[in-house]
C-alpha cells in the first residue's frame, strides 16, 4: 500500500475518535442518571421514615381516613384564592377529584380546594326546574321555600352544625343558621363567615361557597333539598343524614403543619412532595438553584451534543416511596422528590463540555500531523521526480 493511502487511512481512523467521544459521553450520563436516581431512592427512603406513622402531621383531620370513602371529600391544594361567584373558570382541571350524589335529573357534582385558612366548595347541580324561594319572605315560612343547599358539619369542639343557603335567584347566596329564641321559636340568622355565588346554566345551575377552615373539626357534607314546586315536599340527597342532616363522610386536606416541615426537608435543587396513598397531591416544597453567578451558557459542543441526543436525556429523576403507618403497616401516603432540571444540568454539562473538548481536540491534532506527513511526503516525492 502506498504510504499516502496509509495516511489517509489513519486520517480516516482518526474522524473516529469524536464518534466514540460521543458515545462514551452517553454511556457517562446514563451513569450518572443511574447514580442520582438511586441517590434520589435513598433519600426518598429516609424521609418517608421520618413521615412513618405520623398521620397527624399529615393530615388536618386525622380521624377521617387516608382513602376516600363514598362520603369523604378530598380538597385539594388550590394555587390561589377563588372569586366566589358560581363562575368555575378559576378552578383548576381536576376530573378524578369530583364526588358524584344522586342519579339521573336529581344529582349534583361536588369539588372542594383549600388555599391559606379557606375551604372552597364548588357545586355543579343538575335540576331541569329550579325553584327559587319567594322575594323577601322569611326563609322558614314553609310556602315560601324553594330549592335549598344544605351544609353539615362538625366544629372544632365536636358539636354538628347545620346550615342551609335559600337560592333566591343568580348572584349572591346567604348562609343561615336555625336558632331557637324565647319560648322555643325558630329563627333564621345569616351566617357571615359563608360566602357564596349562584350562576343559573341550562339544566342546572353552579354553586360556589368559601367558609373558614377553623369552622371545622373533620366531617363535612353536602346536600340538596329538590323542590318540583314552592312549598312542596323536598327530594333529599347528597352527603348528610337524610333526617339528622349529620354528615357521613368528612374531608382529607394537609395539616397546616406540613408545608413547613416539607421546606425543612428540600435541598436545592430538589421538589419534595406529599400525596394521600391515591396519589392526590397534599402538599409539596421546592427550592431552586441559585448559583452566587450567573451560571454559563453550555457550549456548541454541548448543545449540538444535547440535540442529537433528543429530549431523553433532559427528563427529570423521579423516586416515590410509601409512607407507612405506625409500625410499618398500612399506608398513610407518597413521598415523592424530583431532581429539577437545573440540579440535572449543572451537574452533567460541565463534565461533558471538557470530554468532548478533549476528544476533539485529540481529533484535530491527529489530523493535523497526519496531514503534515502527508505533505513532507508528497513534497520529497515530487523533489526526487526533479
Amino acid at each position: 500500500m502506498r504510504p499516502w493511502l496509509k495516511l489517509l487511512l489513519l486520517v480516516l481512523i482518526t474522524l473516529l475518535l469524536p464518534w466514540n467521544g460521543v458515545r462514551y459521553a452517553r454511556q457517562m450520563e446514563a451513569a450518572l442518571r443511574q447514580s442520582e436516581r438511586q441517590d434520589l431512592h435513598s433519600l426518598a427512603a429516609s424521609l418517608a421514615a421520618s413521615l412513618q406513622g405520623r398521620v397527624r402531621l399529615l393530615y388536618r383531620f386525622p380521624d377521617q381516613g387516608t382513602t376516600p370513602g363514598r362520603y369523604n371529600l378530598i380538597a385539594t391544594m388550590l394555587p390561589a384564592p377563588v372569586y366566589v361567584d358560581g363562575y368555575s373558570g378559576g378552578w383548576p382541571t381536576l376530573g378524578r377529584l369530583w364526588r358524584h350524589y344522586g342519579q339521573g335529573a336529581h344529582r349534583f357534582d361536588i369539588l372542594t380546594g383549600v388555599h391559606g385558612r379557606m375551604l372552597y366548595v364548588l357545586l355543579r347541580v343538575t335540576d331541569p326546574h329550579l325553584v327559587f324561594d319567594a322575594p323577601l319572605a322569611n326563609p322558614l315560612q314553609r310556602s315560601a321555600r324553594g330549592d335549598r343547599i344544605w351544609i353539615g358539619f362538625e366544629g372544632p369542639r365536636g358539636h354538628a352544625h347545620a346550615e342551609f343557603l335559600a337560592l333566591t335567584g343568580p348572584g349572591p347566596v346567604i348562609a343561615h343558621r336555625v336558632v331557637r329564641g324565647e319560648y322555643g321559636r325558630r329563627r333564621a340568622v345569616v351566617d357571615p363567615r359563608i360566602v357564596g355565588g349562584l350562576q343559573v346554566r341550562p339544566g342546572g345551575y353552579d354553586l360556589e361557597l368559601s367558609l373558614p377552615l377553623s369552622m371545622l373539626g373533620g366531617p363535612f357534607g353536602v346536600a340538596v333539598d329538590d323542590r318540583s314546586g314552592r312549598g312542596g315536599r323536598p327530594l333529599r340527597y347528597g352527603m348528610l343524614g337524610p333526617h339528622s342532616r349529620r354528615p357521613r363522610g368528612g374531608l382529607i386536606l394537609a395539616s397546616a403543619q406540613l408545608p413547613a416541615y416539607l421546606r425543612r426537608l428540600v435541598r436545592p435543587g430538589l421538589r419534595v412532595a406529599v400525596s394521600t396513598p391515591s396519589g392526590v397531591r397534599l402538599a409539596a416544597a421546592e427550592e431552586p438553584i441559585v448559583p452566587a453567578i450567573p451560571a454559563p451558557q453550555p457550549g456548541l459542543l454541548t448543545r449540538l451534543f444535547r440535540r442529537l441526543s433528543g429530549p431523553e436525556s433532559r427528563t427529570r429523576i423521579t423516586a416515590v416511596t410509601p409512607i407507612r403507618g405506625r409500625g410499618g403497616h398500612g399506608v398513610i401516603g407518597r413521598l415523592e422528590i424530583t431532581q429539577t432540571s437545573d440540579r440535572w444540568a449543572q451537574l452533567r454539562d460541565h463534565t461533558l463540555e471538557q470530554m468532548l473538548n478533549l476528544t476533539l481536540a485529540t481529533s484535530a491534532l491527529a489530523c493535523l500531523i497526519a496531514i503534515g506527513l502527508a505533505f513532507q511526503m508528497a513534497l520529497r516525492a515530487w523533489r526526487s521526480r526533479h
